[in-house]
C-alpha cells in the first residue's frame, strides 16, 4: 500500500466526516431536520437501557456507506448501527474494510455532552491504516494515515511537547481514561469497579495509586486525549472495533503505542509470560499509552517506559470475556 493511496483514502474519509458534520450538529442541538423529538427518535439499542441509538446515528451511517459504495464498490463496510442490528454477523477478511461509528458516545450526544463525534477507520489486511475522528461540537478534526503522522486541525500530534510532556515511570504519575461500558450485569460491573479500585488504591495496599481516572463517555475522545498528550493511558475491555479503529491509527502516528488489554489480575499467567502483547483490533480489549520522550542520555527509553506502564496496568486489572468482532 503506497503513501499516495493512503493519502487518497484519508482525503475521502475527511471529506465524508465534513459532509455529515452539519447533520451531526443539528442532531446534537435538536434543530433543522432533527428539531422534533419524533425526528430525533432516541431509543434503547437492542433492548439495553444503558445504550441507545438515534435517527442521527442511522442517517450518518447510511450517508457515509452510500458514498463509500459509490467510490469503492469492492471495499467491505462495517458500521456500528447496521452491524449491531444484524447481530454482529460479519466475517473479517484482508480486503480493504471501512469501519464507521456514526456517533461515538451516543449517550453523550443525547445528553448534550460535547465529547462525541464521528469515526471513520480503514483496515487493510485486518490492520488499521487510516483514521479520522471528528468531534464537531468541539471543532476538533483528528487525521492520520500510516507513516504520515497524526494531526489535530492540521497541527501535528502530540500537542503537548517536552519539557511539559514528561516521561512517567509509574502509574502514580499517570492519568488514565476508561469507560464503565454498556454491559451493566452485576458480574461485569463488579469486575470493572474492582479494577478501577485497584488502579486508584494506594500502593501500600496493593494498588497502582493512579494519579487520575477519567471517564469521558466515548472511546474516540479517550484515544484523542492520549494522542494529544492530555492523558497517559487508555484501557478498556468490551468496546467494538468501530469504537477505536480510527483512534488506534491516530495514536500510533502520534508516537503512542497500543497493546492487548486483557488483564492478568486473578489469573495464573506465569511472571515470565506477563509481557504486553500486540493489539488485535478485533478482540475488543485495548491498552494504549501516549508518546513518551526518551530519558536524557537513554535512546529508546521512551518505548521501554510505554511497555513498563502498560505492564503495571495489566497486573492490576481484570480481564472480561467478550466475543471478538467479525465472528459469525
Amino acid at each position: 500500500m503506497s503513501a499516495d493511496e493512503l493519502k487518497e483514502y484519508l482525503s475521502v474519509a475527511v471529506e465524508l466526516v465534513k459532509e455529515v458534520g452539519p447533520a451531526f450538529k443539528d442532531g446534537f442541538w435538536r434543530k433543522g431536520r432533527f428539531s422534533n423529538t419524533s425526528d430525533f427518535a432516541a431509543e434503547d439499542k437492542l433492548g439495553n437501557e444503558a445504550d441507545c441509538v438515534t435517527a442521527v446515528d442511522r442517517y450518518i451511517e447510511k450517508t457515509i456507506f452510500a458514498r463509500l459504495r459509490q467510490i469503492y464498490p469492492h471495499h467491505k463496510l462495517v458500521g456500528e448501527e447496521s452491524t449491531a442490528e444484524s447481530g454482529n454477523g460479519y466475517v473479517i477478511t484482508d480486503d480493504p474494510t471501512w469501519i464507521v461509528d456514526p456517533v461515538d458516545g451516543t449517550n453523550n450526544f443525547v445528553h448534550h455532552f460535547p465529547y462525541t463525534g464521528i469515526s471513520i477507520g480503514l483496515a487493510i489486511g485486518k490492520e488499521p491504516v487510516v483514521g479520522v475522528i471528528y468531534l464537531p461540537i468541539l471543532n476538533e478534526l483528528y487525521t492520520a494515515a500510516r507513516g504520515s503522522g497524526a494531526f489535530l486541525n492540521g497541527q501535528k500530534l502530540p500537542l503537548i511537547q517536552p519539557p511539559s510532556l514528561t516521561s512517567p515511570t509509574s502509574l502514580s504519575q499517570c492519568a488514565l481514561v476508561s469507560e464503565h461500558g454498556s454491559d451493566r450485569s452485576l458480574k461485569t460491573m463488579e469486575s470493572r469497579l474492582g479494577s478501577f479500585t485497584r488502579l486508584l488504591t494506594d500502593k501500600q495496599y496493593g494498588g497502582g495509586c493512579l494519579q487520575n481516572l477519567r471517564i469521558t463517555g466515548g472511546a474516540c475522545p479517550d484515544l484523542t486525549l492520549v494522542a494529544k498528550g492530555s492523558a497517559e493511558l487508555y484501557w478498556e475491555c468490551g468496546p467494538h472495533v468501530w469504537d477505536f479503529a480510527a483512534g488506534v491509527v491516530i495514536l500510533l502516528e502520534s508516537g503512542g503505542a497500543v497493546f492487548d488489554g486483557a488483564g492478568w489480575w486473578g489469573t495464573d499467567v506465569p511472571a515470565e509470560e506477563r509481557v504486553p502483547k500486540p493489539l488485535n483490533i478485533w478482540n475488543r480489549k485495548i491498552a494504549a499509552v501516549r508518546y513518551i520522550p526518551d530519558l536524557p542520555g537513554k535512546p529508546g527509553s521512551g518505548r521501554e517506559l510505554q511497555k513498563q506502564l502498560v505492564k503495571e496496568l495489566l497486573e492490576i486489572v481484570e480481564d472480561i470475556h467478550y466475543t471478538p468482532d467479525g465472528v459469525q
